[in-house]
């Protein structure tokens, strides 16, 4: 793993302001390309990144004796990486414990020539209808879409406008889910707001962006080592759910991935129906305890570390991390919180409509009518047409009713 983003100068600079007060890291002899800190109260050393990071690359040194009498945790070592295991056992009280965490995916594009060849073999049977390009010819001919892969070169406002966006789409779409979302923690939102500017410019990380008008509709935030790409946060405007965003960013990308050389295209932690669909690679994310086998409280707390994370994996298993983030998301917000955009409506087709006094037309581009965007988004997807043709009407007789009208139909919208 060359160039590993996770490890890098700014990576691991960034984490420790946020993280640890700015105090230094400290690097053992025995590992090499991570560093590390002390746990605040625990006799035991955590690896600069925490679970932060999408995969951490390693490698030993047989000769170094400077584990002696300690224990380190190293989250998130991905079994593809193909760490070199600890080979001199025989002269070395060095010991590791895996703990096996998560399941990754992701796209091992090395094998094709190019995108229509892996297209054609990833689905080529029983999902070959998964990817529907009438979705996306729709999407670009109903608005005025555009594409932007940042990479290296971004202003300050373009990153200032992304971001904000990034937060408002993350927001919304989990307040929807009625979930609490760990990234938008202010502790953690700083820390990537402060963290991806250098590293886009440094080619360590990347914004790709589905633009509507300008206006950022899909944001991926990725991570870059010499020949793979991690997707770390995904998230798409809600409004333009029919038009099948988060699919067209995978198809992006995996181009770009093509387009760049890149042998992998990695979804990380997760495991989504959509992330099956899409890879052709299945592996662990590993947590490595290292410990001193001659020291009895090293092989202690490393069993003790060990059977946590067990525990931990045991009631992820059993869904009690989702209830979890269900109380936190309640508990921190109150029940009419939600965004608008979730608004519960109902529609009716309208054979003949025609303007009379009792309709009044509305600019439903006006923050004030957001909600509606959603209705008139899903008119658009089942009759297509550009957006600048739609007219929509507020019918002044009757509460919540709208009239979206296009050039060859209308449809009624109740909202609830």
């Amino acid at each position: 793993m060359f160039n590993n983003p996770f490890t890098s100068f700014t990576f691991v600079s960034v984490w420790l302001k946020h993280f640890n007060n700015s105090k230094p890291s400290k690097v053992f002899y025995f590992i090499n390309y991570v560093e590390f800190v002390k746990h605040k109260f625990l006799p035991f050393y955590i690896n600069v990144g925490k679970n932060l990071t999408k995969g951490v690359y390693y490698s030993i040194d047989d000769k170094a004796r400077d584990f002696k009498n300690k224990v380190f945790l190293i989250y998130d070592v991905p079994s593809y990486f193909n760490i070199k295991k600890v080979t001199n056992l025989n002269t070395s009280s060095l010991r590791l414990k895996t703990v096996s965490q998560y399941q990754g995916l992701l796209i091992d594009i090395s094998k094709f020539e190019n995108f229509e060849g892996y297209i054609s073999k990833q689905f080529s049977t029983q999902n070959k209808r998964y990817i529907r390009w009438s979705h996306i010819n729709r999407l670009e001919n109903c608005f005025n879409i555009s594409y932007n892969f940042f990479h290296g070169e971004i202003s300050n406002n373009q990153y200032e406008l992304i971001f904000n966006h990034f937060y408002r789409l993350l927001d919304i779409t989990f307040s929807g889910k009625r979930t609490n979302y760990h990234h938008l923690n202010p502790k953690l939102w700083n820390f990537y707001k402060e963290l991806v500017l250098p590293m886009i410019r440094e080619r360590k990380a990347s914004f790709f962006i589905i633009y509507d008008n300008e206006i950022p509709i899909a944001i991926n935030l990725n991570f870059h080592s010499d020949n793979t790409l991690f997707k770390a946060i995904t998230v798409y405007d809600v409004n333009y759910y029919r038009f099948s965003l988060g699919k067209l960013s995978v198809i992006k990308i995996i181009e770009w991935c093509f387009e760049n050389n890149y042998r992998i295209s990695d979804f990380t932690k997760g495991d989504f129906d959509y992330k099956h669909k899409w890879s052709n690679v299945i592996y662990d994310f590993n947590y490595h305890i290292f410990y001193d086998l001659d020291s009895v409280v090293s092989r202690i707390t490393a069993s003790c570390i060990s059977l946590y994370f067990k525990f931990k994996s045991y009631l992820r298993a059993k869904k009690i991390n989702v209830f979890y983030r269900k109380v936190i998301f309640k508990i921190e917000r109150s029940s009419n919180s939600m965004n608008s955009v979730w608004r519960d409506y109902k529609t009716e087709k309208l054979i003949d409509f025609r303007a009379t006094e009792q309709f009044k037309a509305i600019e439903f581009k006006q923050q004030q009518y957001s909600y509606l965007l959603s209705p008139i988004y899903s008119f658009l997807f089942a009759n297509p047409e550009p957006i600048k043709a739609i007219k929509v009407f507020e019918d002044t007789k009757k509460d919540k009713t709208y009239i979206i009208v296009g050039s060859k139909i209308a449809q009624k919208t109740i909202f609830n």
